[in-house]
């Protein structure tokens, strides 16, 4: 597995609405992030392209196959909605 990519995000309650925000990682991948309340379930629309584990305020996703899904993170303060792009390699990334 390649080194941990640490993406801290600070949400407002405010920062729970609207569109889904976008997360980009090539597979092998991990990326973990920092809720501000602490995490009581995530929801994955295709699985088989991340793998997720949630622990107190953090969620780490590991990148498995290529794709797209939809994720809803969920804590006391309300739902996070975002969208994972999971590319081949980090040439494959959008700009």
């Amino acid at each position: 597995m390649r080194p941990t990519i640490l993406a801290l995000i600070t949400l407002s309650t405010l920062a729970f609405a609207g569109l889904p925000k976008q997360l980009n990682m090539p597979v092998g991948h991990t990326t973990t992030l920092s809720m501000p309340a602490p995490v009581s379930k995530v929801t994955v629309e295709n699985p088989s392209l991340l793998e997720v584990s949630q622990r107190g305020r953090q969620v780490t996703f590991v990148g498995l196959s290529t794709g797209t899904t939809e994720v809803t993170v969920s804590t006391v303060d309300g739902d996070m909605h975002l969208r994972i792009y999971v590319a081949a390699d980090k040439y494959g990334m959008p700009n």
